[in-house]
């Protein structure tokens, strides 16, 4: 009996430390990784935990003000910045290392960017409309939403540039991303939609974010985990997570435009923007447009 209780008592010990003592927070709270942060667009994280944000800067002109991209550390460490471009936005890295942004967008055109892990640039495509934001899937394959065009457009590994779809309700593309399926996952910065396009081209409507929409700015940026869709509302200063069945619920953010951290729904944002997760530290990585700028996280 004494064996068995003590079985018992190590048990229960092991388990309390699995749920609490290895990064997964029984009660997540919003929290400042960075302040006074310029980089204010898209977010991604690369398979070893790095992150990236994009400093698109402000419209000016036919474009974004910003020059850079820097990459992080999950601690908040600047580890590299990319200088030197011109109003970037969504970023990806690929299996070989490559980082790809859309750079150059001038209402007409836009550059897809690749940039070598020696520093090499190349442009391995120029997409007609305003190229937004970008995901990669597990074979390297490229999708990129369009701002000011009604597409979606796909390059391959190899380099092959398609219109993966072409429709009136994908106008105002921005947050993209892919479910487990291979849908690609597109939300509309103008109407708050979010639709799902199949391997075929085909698209339906998963949900629309009711009442965030001001000004034509309505979900900035979003990103899909385990087939549930997380997106900022950059107007509203609030992040949603909506299921593929379309149902709709508001996670954090209190509505505030200010940057305090705290309990999800206590805490506020000051218009979030770019969403990216990283699956290891299951932590979020939120960027913020306006405001003093930031980063901030959320920890599952």
């Amino acid at each position: 009996m004494k064996t068995l209780s003590l079985f018992v008592l190590l048990s229960t010990s092991l388990l309390l430390s699995s749920c609490y003592g290895e990064g997964i927070d029984p009660d997540p709270e919003v929290e400042t990784l960075i302040s006074n942060f310029a980089a204010n667009g898209a977010v991604s994280v690369d398979r070893q935990g790095n992150i990236y944000v994009s400093e698109y800067g402000r419209f000016v002109d036919t474009g974004g003000s910003g020059t850079r991209i820097f990459k992080l550390s999950p601690k908040g460490r600047i580890l590299d910045t990319i200088q030197g471009l011109s109003g970037p936005l969504g970023t990806a890295k690929d299996t070989n290392g490559n980082l790809y942004v859309n750079n150059a967008n001038n209402t007409v055109n836009g550059q897809v960017l690749k940039i070598a892990p020696n520093g090499d640039r190349t442009v391995i495509a120029t997409i007609d409309g305003w190229p937004s934001s970008m995901t990669i899937d597990h074979e390297d394959n490229l999708y990129i939403s369009n701002y000011t065009a009604p597409t979606v457009h796909k390059i391959s590994a190899n380099g092959e540039v398609t219109v993966y779809a072409n429709d009136p309700r994908l106008f105002g593309g921005v947050g993209i991303d892919l479910d487990s399926n291979g849908n690609v996952i597109v939300a509309n910065f103008y109407t708050a939609d979010i639709y799902s396009i199949d391997k075929n081209g085909q698209i339906s409507l998963i949900a629309n974010i009711p009442d965030i929409v001001i000004q034509n700015f309505g979900i900035g940026y979003i990103t899909v985990v385990n087939d549930v869709i997380y997106a900022t509302g950059i107007a509203v200063n609030y992040i949603f997570k909506v299921s593929l069945d379309g149902t709709v619920e508001t996670i954090a953010g209190n509505g505030e435009a200010a940057q305090l951290d705290g309990p999800l729904l206590e805490a506020s944002f000051v218009n979030p923007n770019g969403i990216a997760f990283d699956k290891y530290s299951r932590t979020f990585y939120i960027s913020e447009y306006t405001g003093v700028g930031g980063l901030r996280t959320i920890r599952l």
